[in-house]
C-alpha cells in the first residue's frame, strides 16, 4: 500500500519516459546511419581550384543632390536664409497633414537629381514630388519614387572589355 502512495507515480513517469526515448531512437535515429561520416559515406566537397583575389585600388566618388526650393522673397531680400530653410522635408505620415486649399496657401512640383561622378562614369537618377506650404509655415514635400540609375561613360576614358 506505501510503495502505491509514493512510489507509483514516479516508476509511471520513469517507464512513460524510457518508452518514449526508445520509440524515438527505432524511428526517427534509424532513419539514417550515425557513422555516415566515421566511414566516408558523406560526399566530398571540391576544394576551389584557385582563391578569389583581385588587386583591389580605390576610386574617388563625388555625391551630389540639386533642386531648387520655393522662400518669400522678403526672406530672400533681407539675406534671412538659414541652412534648415534649404531642407525639403519629406512626408511621413499624410494623416497627420489635411491637405485642403484652406490649410495650403502654396504648392508646386519639384524635380531632385542625385549625382554620382567618377574618373570614368556620371550616374544620374531623379524623383519628382509636390512642395507644399502650410498656413503654420511649416513646409513638406511628397516624393514619387526615384528613377533607374543612367550611367554615362566620361569623355576621354577608355572602357575596357
Amino acid at each position: 500500500m506505501k510503495f502505491l502512495k509514493s512510489g507509483y507515480p514516479l516508476a509511471v513517469y520513469v517507464v512513460s519516459v524510457l518508452s518514449l526515448v526508445l520509440i524515438y531512437e527505432t524511428t526517427v535515429q534509424g532513419t539514417y546511419s550515425r557513422n555516415i561520416f566515421m566511414y566516408g559515406g558523406a560526399p566530398t566537397i571540391p576544394a576551389p581550384d584557385e582563391t578569389y583575389n583581385p588587386d583591389m585600388t580605390t576610386l574617388k566618388v563625388e555625391e551630389k543632390f540639386m533642386y531648387e526650393i520655393a522662400l518669400p522673397k522678403e526672406q530672400l531680400e533681407k539675406g534671412e536664409i538659414t541652412p534648415d530653410d534649404l531642407e525639403l522635408i519629406p512626408v511621413e505620415d499624410k494623416d497627420k497633414i489635411i491637405f485642403h486649399q484652406i490649410e495650403c496657401h502654396y504648392y508646386r512640383p519639384v524635380t531632385e537629381r542625385h549625382t554620382r561622378t567618377t574618373d570614368t562614369m556620371i550616374c544620374n537618377r531623379t524623383r519628382q514630388g509636390t512642395e507644399y506650404w502650410l498656413t503654420d509655415k511649416t513646409r513638406f514635400v511628397e516624393w514619387e519614387d526615384w528613377s533607374d540609375w543612367v550611367t554615362l561613360p566620361r569623355k576621354g576614358v577608355a572602357k575596357k572589355d
